[in-house]
């Protein structure tokens, strides 16, 4: 008898199907795991946009900044659900990096924070995440003052929505809005503040501030209630660190920004003072007197006259309009200086008009371009010289030639 068909015994054949059996298994269990979901859907069906204003898309227009805090520039959104129930509910839950979907994430010590907004169940459901209220879940900012951060750098933010069940808590359908960041410090001040005199301005030099986050840097002025400078600006260094209000700066005026946890403020002026621009605060937009990118120079005009003594500070600014902490403030006076041509023209000269008359921009006088002009001047006399040489050269070589013939 030939046993060697046996050596590999065919499996019973109840255990022949198991294979087929755990397939079709598999396949009911993706099925009903799949019509849960799709019966469930929670979705985000239309742009997230601002209540208020919206800033251009290199100022990251959906983060909220101090000021959109302060001036209720909320986020507005649509959720659509797929068939909605009664045993349902919905909720808002905010965190930094946290995974909301999780139910013991979501207690009273955890991580997410849940937000009071009126949610119903529908189709569509509007809704409108309010600035003041993420600011206060995410980083325990009342009134969008941040008291308990020293970073100035912006932070994250994921908002949950989720729908419940009120028989599962713990798998949860969701959606969640992961494009916002919460902003609410400026940027640490300029130090080595240094003011001088300009025709109608005052030129105000600082050693930059470096964070990839500065995008520029606003000038404040205030002429009144200071001792009486030089004009020249140049004073004494001030100390290390300005005067800081709660947690590193007081609040500003519309616009401002929470303080930065203090920071340098070295520089200015010794015989500086001021009762509206404090080193180290906030300083009122209303005292904003000029504007500059990353620069290290900046010019105060705005509101500037000859004659008088200003007291300047500076300010860092990031890409959503914070201002930061103010510098150390400097002094200097808005001077009327004559230039070549003013001086020329006050002598009793009529010379003058076209290029040679061009004003100078900025500086210590109105007619920066003259020195320029003088050496335009310059170049074409001598241009002219040596074409008057080349006509007499020529003039004598067919002289020559005519006498030869």
């Amino acid at each position: 008898m030939d046993t060697t068909r046996y050596l590999v015994r065919p499996r019973p054949r109840g255990r022949r199907h198991l294979p087929r059996l755990c397939a079709v298994a598999l396949a009911a269990a993706a099925l009903a795991g799949g019509a849960r979901q799709a019966g469930a859907t929670v979705t985000i069906s239309s742009q997230v946009v601002r209540t208020k204003v919206t800033r251009p898309d290199a100022q990251n227009p959906l983060w909220i900044s101090h000021e959109d805090c302060v001036t209720g520039n909320d986020l507005q959104l649509t959720l659509t659900l797929t068939n909605p129930t009664g045993s349902d509910s919905l909720e808002a839950w905010v965190t930094q990096s946290t995974d909301c979907t999780q139910a013991v994430n979501r207690q009273a010590d955890g991580y997410c924070k849940r937000l009071d907004l009126p949610l119903g169940l529908a189709d569509t459901v509007p809704v409108t995440l309010p600035a003041k209220e993420l600011a206060k879940a995410l980083l325990d900012a009342d009134e969008c003052e941040v008291t308990s951060r020293t970073s100035t750098e912006a932070v994250k933010m994921t908002v949950y929505f989720l729908r419940l069940s009120t028989t599962d808590q713990s798998n949860p359908d969701f959606a969640t809005w992961e494009q916002t960041k919460v902003d609410l410090l400026g940027p640490k001040p300029p130090t080595n503040v240094q003011a001088h005199s300009g025709d109608g301005r005052i030129l105000v030099d600082y050693t930059q501030n470096e964070a990839d986050e500065v995008l520029g840097y606003y000038l404040y002025c205030d002429n009144g209630g200071q001792s009486s400078p030089d004009s020249s600006g140049a004073g004494a260094a001030g100390g290390d660190d300005g005067a800081a209000g709660a947690g590193g700066g007081a609040a500003g005026g519309g616009g401002g920004a929470a303080g930065a946890g203090g920071g340098t403020t070295s520089g200015g002026s010794s015989g500086c003072q001021s009762s509206l621009l404090v080193p180290g605060e906030i300083p009122d937009s209303a005292q904003q007197c000029g504007s500059v990118g990353r620069a290290s120079r900046g010019e105060a005009t705005e509101n500037i006259v000859n004659g008088r003594s200003y007291v300047v500070g500076v300010a860092a600014y990031d890409q959503v309009g914070n201002a930061g902490p103010l510098s150390a403030i400097s002094c200097a006076i808005a001077t009327d200086v004559d230039g070549f041509f003013e001086q020329y023209r006050d002598a009793g000269g009529q010379a003058g008009g076209g290029f040679c008359s061009i004003e100078g921009p900025v500086g210590a006088g109105r007619w920066a371009a003259a020195p320029l002009a003088a050496v335009a001047a310059g170049a074409a006399l001598g241009l002219l010289r040596r074409s008057r040489r080349r006509r007499h050269a020529r003039a004598h070589a067919r002289s020559f030639t005519q006498e030869s013939e």
